[in-house]
């Protein structure tokens, strides 16, 4: 119910082998006639879907030129009959954030689909009886036909990324759909699609200029399509540049009330209220700033566990500032998501993985290179904070091994002692991390040469898909808010990684080119701001104030069966002699705690 607390919907074929379930957060078209599961005029189609399209108002009115009436003013309306038109191609033809299951009773056909960046979750399980799919692992564990059995794959994965890996998740019996594909479900047979790819090409003939203004229209049209609703709508406001770049793009696209909304910690050094504050007196937006103690984490941990679905480092931040949202009104908030993935706003990814694969190639042209490196490592201090770069020594120089050794929670190495023989020898059978991410961020006929994009575009397939996209959609619908994310339009996306890495590159500071596409809009504060503090809580102060019993009780106590409880108590005893970082302890925590309630 709080993935949609104003509408519930049932259909059931009547033959009674197809099940489709609707909860609805009503967004456009507030009236009945947007109930969910919605059919076509005959019943033969019928339709159940999570997310928001912003080209409709193109794609309705080819449709009723085709002959289709329509019975509502609803995007759900518009992708079923698309659907009618253009059969499974539809998907091509969509501009937005979607999840959707489509059953064609004519073809005995179900077919379902996801958008092209994976905003929207969608998930699966096939058992000997049944196929189900829901948009949280929640509602497939709450049918009671599936095991609850812990994933091996799942597990190492969330130890060395932070986050399960798609399309695995933390249940051996449950996949997720990829971004960017459909499933067919027909005559007891699953096929499942890619339908559009992340580019590689370059195109190198663009020059500075034009590709300012190429991402000055994108990002304007981006921002203005999305803010279309029949409800509040609002934004989050960081005071970084991607966030602030959204709100100053809202502003010039409407004259409607603007109400922004961020997070204050009594840590100054934490806080960005000075930029979030410049930001909405320039736009005039009404802002909500507020305070986080680990007080309030404190109280709210059951639920921001509850509200997780499958563990995660990440997500505190956005529990609290949509439940700040929901506070002040709104339904739809903006964010700014997937600015620095697209434009290099992490220096220790855009910078750091060609620098480090450079020095790999180095290290290992030299005969013996690799082990001298190796046993140099080893005489560093705080050894945990090398153990990545060790790994990467261990294997061939890649840009997929220097990503992992700067990315990655848990090393390989690290992980094979923390976790149990058996669970480790079964996932590492199945899942090799490097070849993972070359897969995704390598593509079909890749640019050799570019870093910049290579880097971009591992962020995008793994990072930004199976943590802050993930973790932003469950935190927020928690609080039955829908998050747009303007940054991550696909359209945006591919043009802005086939621009040339040197125009992307130049200029001064963090996202060169972002912050040159805006112009004047943002205050000069935000323009001018070449530190870069990102979107995170004290997390290190509060773990060794406030929560420290919360999570040493997880480190010290008895695991699930999963992981060696020696090593848990070695690395609480590491945290607390300042050699590992606090995201590692908090990791741990986060699982023991979760695992306790599945």
């Amino acid at each position: 119910i709080h993935r949609g607390p104003d509408d519930a919907g049932l259909f059931v074929s009547s033959d009674k082998r197809i099940g489709l379930a609707n909860r609805r957060l009503a967004i456009r078209d507030l009236s009945p006639a947007g109930h969910m599961p919605m059919s076509n005029a005959d019943g033969t189609v019928w339709i159940t879907y999570n997310g928001e399209i912003y080209n409709t108002d193109e794609l309705r009115p080819e449709l009723e030129r085709k002959g289709y009436h329509f019975r509502s003013k609803s995007d759900t309306e518009v992708i079923l009959h698309g659907y009618e038109a253009w059969g499974t191609d539809v998907v091509r033809r969509l501009r937005g954030m979607f999840a959707f299951a489509i059953y064609d009773e004519r073809a005995n056909r179900l077919f379902l689909a996801r958008d092209h960046l994976g905003i929207k979750p969608l998930y699966y399980a096939q058992t000997d009886d049944a196929f189900l799919f829901a948009s949280e692992l929640k509602a497939l564990q709450a049918s009671g036909l599936i095991s609850r059995e812990i994933s091996p794959i799942g597990l190492v994965g969330y130890l060395m990324f932070g986050a399960v890996p798609n399309p695995w998740t933390i249940y051996n019996d449950i996949q997720a759909l990829p971004p960017a594909s459909t499933l067919t479900w027909q005559n007891g047979r699953m096929d499942i699609q890619r339908y559009w790819e992340l580019p590689t090409d370059i195109v190198e003939s663009v020059s500075y200029d034009d590709a300012i203004e190429q991402v000055r229209a994108l990002l304007e049209e981006s921002v203005r399509i999305r803010l279309v609703s029949d409800v509040p709508l609002g934004a989050f406001l960081s005071g970084g540049l991607d966030s602030s770049a959204v709100v100053a793009l809202m502003r010039q696209a409407t004259n409607a009330p603007i109400r922004t909304c961020s997070m204050v910690f009594e840590e100054a050094d934490y806080s960005e209220a000075p930029y979030a504050q410049a930001v909405a007196e320039a736009t005039g937006a009404e802002h909500y700033a507020r305070v986080i103690t680990a007080q309030d984490v404190a109280n709210e941990l059951d639920n921001i566990l509850r509200a997780m679905d499958q563990p995660t480092v990440d997500g505190v931040n956005t529990y609290f500032v949509s439940q700040t949202a929901r506070e002040a009104g709104l339904t739809v908030a903006l964010s700014g998501l997937g600015g620095d993935e697209l434009f290099g706003g992490y220096p220790n990814t855009f910078l750091g993985v060609p620098q480090l694969f450079q020095a790999l190639r180095i290290i290992h042209a030299i005969p013996g290179g690799a082990l001298l490196a190796r046993m140099g490592v080893r005489l560093l201090p705080n050894k945990p904070r090398w153990a990545k770069v060790n790994d990467a020594l261990i294997r061939p120089p890649s840009l997929a091994s220097a990503y992992l050794a700067r990315r990655g929670l848990f090393s390989a190495t690290e992980v094979r002692t923390l976790v149990l023989p058996e669970v480790w020898e079964t996932a590492v059978s199945a899942f090799a991390p490097v070849v993972y991410i070359a897969e995704r961020a390598d593509g079909v006929g890749r640019h050799r040469g570019d870093a910049f994009s290579w880097v971009s575009r591992a962020e995008l397939r793994t990072y930004t898909h199976h943590q802050l996209l993930r973790d932003t959609d469950v935190m927020s619908m928690a609080h039955s808010l829908e998050v747009r994310v303007p940054l991550l339009d696909h359209k945006l996306v591919e043009a802005v990684l086939r621009l040339p890495p040197m125009v992307k590159a130049s200029g001064n500071g963090l996202k060169p080119l972002l912050t040159a596409s805006l112009g004047d809009k943002l205050p000069r504060l935000v323009r001018e701001r070449h530190d870069k503090q990102g979107f995170t809580f004290p997390f290190d102060r509060w773990l060794r104030g406030m929560l420290q019993g919360w999570v040493e009780e997880a480190l010290v106590s008895t695991t699930n069966g999963w992981l060696q409880d020696d090593v848990m108590s070695g690395i609480w005893e590491e945290y607390l002699a300042e050699k590992v970082h606090w995201s590692r302890v908090w990791a741990l925590a986060v699982l023991f705690f979760w695992a306790e309630d599945i």
